[in-house]
């Protein structure tokens, strides 16, 4: 479903990315991870349009998107959760989750019913009157998980979505990312939280100083001396 080929970013004469490839099928949840400053985030980036490759390319369903803006390859099916929460804290939660609307052309009782839905899926419907500033950080990491989901995606990229959250926020978005799965929906789930991707990957991409160390399935990788020696002993 996404191919990426060669794919090399520099900022500022520093090499952030150098040659990474390997596909991601449909209905797979991959696994992206490595070391602090491996290019996990920078390959995200490139993946959803933030930055255009110096190099290489990025097909999603066999059609060439690294050079497309942001929201047009939103519109096109992939979507994405940062790092941080980026939510818009001075608008409830219901508003939050009515942003992504202005590029969908559906009904507007049909938006309003996913929305709703969708609050109810990551368990944040009574809340949706709340500012999103009130929320804890893993509410918000929530409630963008949920904003990800409102153009109805089929590929999600998630960018360390455990890092720094409650472990009932954690098994909930645990258990939200296998029931998506098991509908269709395909993810790159950045992190550093080994027990999450052992239980959610069958396939995990390792990158080392911008360029990939290897890739197989979850368990061989894991298990891998390079990787272990890379990242995992650190």
């Amino acid at each position: 479903m996404i191919r990426i080929e060669n794919i090399s970013k520099s900022f500022a004469g520093v090499r952030a990315l150098t040659d990474v490839s390997f596909m991601v099928k449909e209905g797979e949840i991959c696994g992206l991870i490595g070391p602090n400053g491996a290019g996990k985030t920078t390959l995200i980036n490139v993946i959803n349009g933030i930055y255009t490759p110096d190099k290489g390319a990025i097909y999603f369903k066999d059609k060439k998107i690294n050079n497309l803006p942001v929201y047009d390859i939103a519109q096109m099916g992939i979507s994405r959760t940062f790092q941080i929460a980026r939510v818009l804290k001075r608008m409830t939660v219901f508003e939050n989750m009515l942003a992504p609307t202005i590029f969908l052309k559906e009904n507007k009782a049909v938006l309003i019913k996913r929305i709703m839905e969708l609050l109810e899926f990551v368990g944040l419907s009574h809340k949706k009157d709340q500012y999103a500033f009130e929320l804890s950080g893993g509410q918000q990491k929530l409630l963008e998980f949920a904003r990800a989901l409102v153009t109805a995606p089929e590929v999600i990229l998630m960018d360390e979505p455990f890092a720094g959250v409650h472990p009932d926020i954690r098994a909930h978005l645990i258990e939200n990312i296998k029931e998506l799965n098991k509908k269709g929906k395909t993810f790159i789930l950045v992190s550093h939280d080994m027990r999450s991707i052992s239980e959610l990957c069958s396939k995990v991409v390792v990158l080392n100083y911008g360029t990939k160390l290897t890739e197989g399935d979850t368990e061989t990788v894991l298990n891998d001396e390079r990787v272990i020696n890379a990242y995992l002993g650190e």
